[in-house]
């Protein structure tokens, strides 16, 4: 299908749109200028801090580390820092006074975090910790209070002048915002727009500041208020209900490995340690709250631990957690890791949208510490190793049966200015695959999913093969072409879109995307477009004329000739001619013209019009809904888990309903079978096998629930619709309706009489062909002997070959129905004939061969019902 220069156009201008850059890395405004480059200032300052730093001597001037929990608790303020001095006779300790974690927290971590070393020769923990863990936690309940984590003054002037929620505050930072900005006191006491700190929310939505009176001095009121705010306006993070917790690791390279590390020396390589980032996700059990946290930190080979921080305006995290290690021996790897990880991003190359993001993130989401202790695997270290990096680079080798798995044996979750504790739920797993475990397990699920895409292309390019003729495409529902097709489509745009974001894939999904557009785009449109093509005629026409097999039939007073003239005016001559001859003139020509078996693929008038028509629409029509269903399918990701089970019924039910807009066409047009029983069958099974992988396997690599439930609905919804088609194909198309009901088909072989000749627009040559030979109906009651019933032997000459067609005529009029049938005609000659709607006769051989390949008259053009 050709591409117009519009839609071309329309393409280009959208990509180059697309591609465009956002604009808002770069500062627009001197004020914006000065922010962005006191923010640059201070996270060098922060950079040097951590160089600087001992593990004797504190966290030093970091932004959220200035003030212990203790000084939170007492509500000192930022701007009076330093509040103690240390030093070798006085140093800083792991407690609540110096440290910003409680001690109810790290004396439960010293319980459990790096307390066992493993020895080489013995079971060690994993090296490479990539992957994903899913497990259930439990809030705990402690005396834990909220603490005030605060962001520079001059950042909070900066979002509120960009906010535009405070009209007073905006006035007066954009009359002093350059003095401001100026200003050494990068740390004085501005509250956050956290609820925590002091601010509250309006009922409009905006952000609003409190003074220290409406806070309240002492602790149980802050805490009170605090946690009275929270439930009300929850941020990310704030979750107090037990749930669901997920764990993503992106474990780095060995520091010297790691080409965006920059090691000085010798000595500042590390070979029993990582850093990596984590994705930690928590949800409530009906998945009403769903928080998505990163986190940076450090991973201790030797001890299994993990250490971890959240990063904001607020909170700089990674610059101060080289003093969550517990103990002075970790300390000194954990700083030359997270030096080395802090200096990947020149301080200078900090755009402006990092900035905006980084006070977002202290806007919206609670600051956590999480340490997390690893189970020993069965493997020693050097089996570790090498299995890493068969993992990674596979040669062939041979790999253990039982991998190692992603073992979480205990956790903690703290977040200081929520005051939420979690840890992991006692007696449950916790556990998860790494990623090249979940990569190959994917590519297997990929390969599986590309031999499928395989076999319906194989059914459905056989399927095209076998209904071929006119006769066999009018029966075909175009809706169950269009649900297959639509499912095709989805499963190949997906499929191209995925490719383009996972690297390690996109092979394979580039297959399946090219083989499934090809499935959809030229074998299942071009199938429809010849079934909706041969299916115009019924444009216009009930269905009850359809059951009936009358689809734009002319009605029966009407003349020959007025079919003919009427036939031309909507589809326009064959061959162009001067003058137009009358329609009796036209209906002796069309008698008497030899007429030969039509080409298989010749086109009828306007068919070329009518198939780029149909293209265009179902391209359209396609396109848009698959555009939709995607964004509508991905969107569902993130709802609540009934809504989403909800969803999910309603759309497989839906989308495997292929077959009911069939066995509704099959009684239409009632006709026992449609489709080959290898293309129905196989079609259903490789529809549901997907289905069944992800329903049924818990281990499948999406994490899909296990949900036997759906696949039994939606195995009996399919079971009853295949069901349906078999009895249709044993009883007859219209066994569940009552013959009664139905209207009557029409009858190819009529008993005609007279009257039917004289004013149903026979032609006056067929009533001049009369050989008269009376012959008299057997009777069989002595009523009929005393008044017999006769009839004549008509010759007429067939329009396709020209031989001589031999019918039956009664000759008395006064003949009802119920008589005709009584009248004994011979089989042999009755069955020689066909009258088509448009009153004309055939051969019953000749019209059957040409309505193989079309469904019309081929004197005057007039749709024909198939037969």
């Amino acid at each position: 299908m050709a591409v117009d220069r519009n839609t071309l156009i329309f393409f280009i201008i959208m990509f180059i749109f697309l591609s465009l850059p956002s604009g808002n890395d770069q500062p627009h405004s001197n004020y914006e200028r000065k922010t962005l480059e006191v923010y640059q200032t201070l996270l060098s300052n922060s950079l040097a801090e951590l160089n600087k730093s001992e593990y004797l001597l504190g966290y030093g001037n970091i932004t959220g580390y200035q003030l212990s929990y203790e000084d939170h608790l007492q509500h000192k303020k930022v701007k009076d820092w330093p509040f103690r001095h240390y030093d070798k006779d006085h140093p800083w300790k792991e407690n609540q006074e110096d440290s910003i974690l409680p001690n109810f927290v790290s004396e439960k971590v010293r319980l459990f975090w790096g307390r066992d070393y493993a020895s080489k020769e013995g079971d060690a923990y994993l090296l490479n910790i990539s992957g994903r863990a899913d497990g259930d936690f439990i809030p705990i309940k402690s005396e834990v209070k909220v603490v005030d984590l605060v962001i520079p003054k001059y950042l909070r002037q900066y979002y509120d002048s960009r906010s535009n929620f405070d009209d007073d505050d905006d006035d007066d930072s954009n009359n002093n915002n350059n003095n401001n900005i100026d200003d050494d006191d990068d740390n004085t006491d501005a509250r956050s727009s956290s609820v925590k700190s002091g601010n509250g929310e309006a009922a409009d939505g905006r952000y609003i500041r409190r003074s220290d009176s409406e806070i309240g001095a002492s602790k149980e009121n802050l805490a009170a208020s605090s946690m009275a705010v929270n439930e009300q306006y929850p941020r990310v993070g704030n979750i107090t209900k037990e749930g669901l917790i997920s764990v993503v690791v992106k474990g780095y390279q060995y520091n010297y490995n790691e080409p965006d590390f920059k090691v000085v020396n010798e000595s500042e390589k590390v070979g029993d340690a990582i850093v990596a980032d984590l994705l930690l996700t928590l949800k409530d059990y009906l998945e009403v709250e769903d928080h998505l946290l990163q986190l940076s930190g450090v991973y201790f080979q030797n001890t299994g631990s993990l250490v971890a921080t959240t990063n904001s305006a607020k909170f700089f995290g990674s610059y101060g957690l080289s003093h969550l290690v517990m103990n002075e021996d970790k300390f000194q790897t954990a700083k030359t890791l997270m030096k080395q990880f802090n200096n990947i991003k020149n301080d200078k190359e900090v755009t402006l949208d990092d900035m905006n993001s980084s006070i977002l993130k202290s806007m919206d989401q609670c600051e956590f510490v999480t340490f997390i202790q690893f189970n020993k695997t069965g493997f020693s270290h050097d089996d570790l190793r090498y299995i890493d990096n068969e993992l990674k680079h596979p040669t062939g080798s041979p790999l253990p049966h039982e991998l190692p798995q992603l073992s979480i044996g205990e956790i903690m979750v703290y977040s200081p200015d929520c005051g939420v504790v979690l840890t992991k739920r006692p007696q449950t797993p916790f556990v998860g695959r790494k990623s090249e475990v979940l990569r190959a397990q994917m590519k297997n699920v990929l390969t599986g999913l590309l031999v499928l895409v395989c076999a319906q292309l194989y059914l459905i390019f056989k399927q095209v093969n076998l209904a071929r003729t006119p006769g066999q495409l009018s029966v075909i529902s175009s809706k169950t072409l269009f649900l297959l097709g639509f499912e095709d489509s989805l499963l190949a745009l997906m499929s191209l879109l995925l490719s383009t974001v996972t690297e390690d894939l996109y092979l394979l999904l580039a297959c399946i995307a090219t083989i499934a557009f090809m499935l959809c785009g030229i074998f299942e449109m071009r199938f429809m477009v010849s079934v909706l093509t041969t299916q115009a005629n019924e444009r216009g026409t009930t269905w009850w004329e359809i059951m009936r097999g009358a689809s734009n039939i002319p009605s029966e007073s009407r003349t020959g000739g007025e079919s003919v003239a009427e036939a031309e005016n909507s589809e326009g001559p064959i061959l162009p001619i001067a003058n137009t001859p009358t329609a009796t003139a036209a209906q002796q020509q069309q008698q008497q013209q030899p007429l030969q078996q039509p080409q298989q693929n010749e086109p009828v008038p306007d068919q070329a019009w009518q198939e780029t028509s149909y293209s265009n629409s179902i391209f359209a029509s396609g396109f848009t809904f698959t555009i939709i269903a995607m964004f509508l399918i991905f969107s569902s990701l993130s709802w609540r888990l009934r809504y989403r089970i909800v969803f999910e019924y309603m759309c497989l039910i839906f989308i495997n309903s292929f077959w009911i807009p069939q066995f509704l066409r099959n009684t239409l047009k009632n006709r026992r079978k449609a489709f080959n029983w290898q293309f129905v069958f196989g079609s259903s099974i490789i529809r549901v096998l997907p289905l069944y992988y992800f329903a049924l396997y818990k281990g499948n690599p999406l994490r899909h629930r296990y949900d036997p439930t759906l696949c039994i609905v939606v195995t009996i919804w399919m079971v009853i619709q295949l069901f349906l088609l078999v009895l249709q194909n044993v009883f007859g198309a219209r066994f569940w309706i009552n013959e009664s009901w139905l209207p009557k088909a029409y009858d190819y072989q009529p008993v005609l009489t007279l009257r039917n000749l004289k004013e149903d627009g026979f032609s006056s040559d067929l009533l001049a062909s009369f050989k008269q030979k009376v012959t008299t109906s057997a009777a069989s009651t002595a009523a009929d002997a005393t008044s017999p019933q006769t009839y004549v032997e008509c010759e007429c000459t067939c329009p396709i070959c020209m031989a001589e067609v031999t019918l039956p005529i009664i000759m008395k009029d006064e003949v009802e129905e119920s008589s005709k049938r009584k009248v004994h005609i011979p089989s042999g000659v009755k069955k020689e004939y066909m009258v088509t709607p448009c009153h004309h006769i055939f051969h019953v051989e000749c019209l059957e061969s040409w309505m193989k390949y079309k469904l019309q008259c081929p004197v005057c053009r007039t749709s024909l019902p198939p037969i």
